[in-house]
């Protein structure tokens, strides 16, 4: 029994203590100038166990006279500068900006400012508060709206800027606050018109340009600009017509290349600028015909490849390339025998009972799959040429 009487005897000695002389066993540090008188008062604004309370803090400062009037009811001197906001603050609000026991200092019990707490009204009109931080500058002086438009609660900057609250004669002048970001080039030195023509206000990149707008713009002075982006192959070299002519101004490809407007082209001269697309195989290799018998201007593939002029697919040849043309590095070179029931011997028989010694070449005399194979008696060694 006696520990638990010397520990009851503690207790209420040490609440004892706590209600005599708070300031000295829980003072968590000196209050400001204004609460000193109260230093050794704690409950003037601390409930006990339960911290201090807003109600404690408009006992004496009541929130209309806040600026006004002081603690005691006397006036105080006006004071344009100031803004009188605590009148529409929430009543049990004072501890989200205020505090106490940092030290004598007023300026040390401010906590940072929250906006939020600020009446709606009053947040509308930030001009009211921050009137003498507003920038003298063209831009904020010709800026109309309120200034969290562009600007946050919480800093300054970055800014989101909104160009749409500038006045009219200003919103049409970009460089006079870009005048630093206006390039040095032809296109920029010789532009009339208003950068919002091309450039949007949430970025400069990519501009929508619009060659038209361009003072004296023709469909032959795009070089003037792109000079640097001009290939150096045989085809731009020697291209006398305007850029225009084939390239959009949107973007510069895909080429709606005209080979009609091509100096001098003509079907047979297309290898002189496509020799890089020349396949290597055996039926581009051995043709000395032009490029333009089989493919066209607009496209490479499908190409229109003629085989009727050697040899006519009818109904019973709609085989694939490979069952005559064995050997895919020549195409030149073909069989009939992987279908039709002939022997070389008994061909060669045949063929020299007519008197016909040139039977190696099938498709110079057979041309077609009919009755009589379109029989065309031809001259010739043989080696398939047409």
């Amino acid at each position: 029994m006696k520990p638990l009487l010397a520990f009851i005897a503690s207790t209420v000695i040490l609440a004892a203590l706590v209600l005599a002389f708070p300031h000295v066993l829980l003072n968590p540090g000196p209050l400001m100038q204004g609460h000193q008188g109260f230093r050794k008062d704690c409950l003037r604004c601390h409930k006990p166990l339960g911290g201090a309370g807003a109600l404690q803090c408009i006992s004496c400062h009541k929130p209309a006279d806040i600026g006004v009037r002081n603690v005691a009811g006397d006036f105080l001197a006006v004071d344009s500068s100031k803004v009188l906001f605590h009148g529409g603050l929430d009543n049990a609000s004072c501890s989200a900006c205020h505090t106490d026991h940092r030290g004598i200092g007023a300026k040390k019990a401010l906590r940072t400012f929250r906006h939020e707490s600020v009446a709606p009204t009053l947040r509308r009109d930030c001009i009211s508060c921050h009137r003498n931080r507003k920038p003298n500058d063209l831009l904020h002086r010709s800026a109309q709206g309120n200034c969290a438009d562009c600007h946050g609660m919480k800093k300054w900057k970055p800014a989101m800027f909104v160009h749409d609250k500038l006045q009219a004669d200003l919103s049409k002048n970009c460089t006079a606050c870009h005048k630093a970001e206006r390039p040095n080039d032809n296109v920029h030195v010789n532009m009339t018109v208003s950068c919002g023509e091309c450039h949007g206000t949430k970025r400069w990149k990519p501009a929508t340009f619009d060659h038209s707008r361009v003072s004296g713009a023709t469909g032959k002075q795009c070089i003037s600009c792109h000079k640097a982006e001009r290939p150096n192959d045989n085809v731009h070299v020697n291209m006398t017509v305007s850029c225009g002519e084939c390239h959009g101004t949107k973007r510069w490809k895909p080429a709606t290349f005209d080979h009609s407007r091509f100096s001098g082209a003509t079907g047979k001269q297309c290898i002189s600028c496509h020799k890089a697309d020349r396949p290597s195989d055996g039926l581009h290799i051995g043709s000395q015909a032009s490029c333009a018998t089989c493919h066209s201007t607009r496209r490479w593939t499908p190409s229109t490849f003629d085989h009727s002029r050697y040899f006519r697919l009818d109904g019973d040849h709609r085989a694939s390339c490979r069952t005559c043309h064995t050997d895919p590095a020549k195409y030149k070179t073909y069989t009939c025998y992987n279908c039709h029931e002939h022997s070389p011997a008994s061909i060669a028989s045949e063929h020299r009972e007519e008197g016909i010694a040139n039977y190696r070449n099938c498709v110079r005399c057979h041309r077609d799959g009919s009755e009589g194979g379109g029989y065309r008696e031809r001259g010739g060694s043989g080696d398939g040429d047409d």
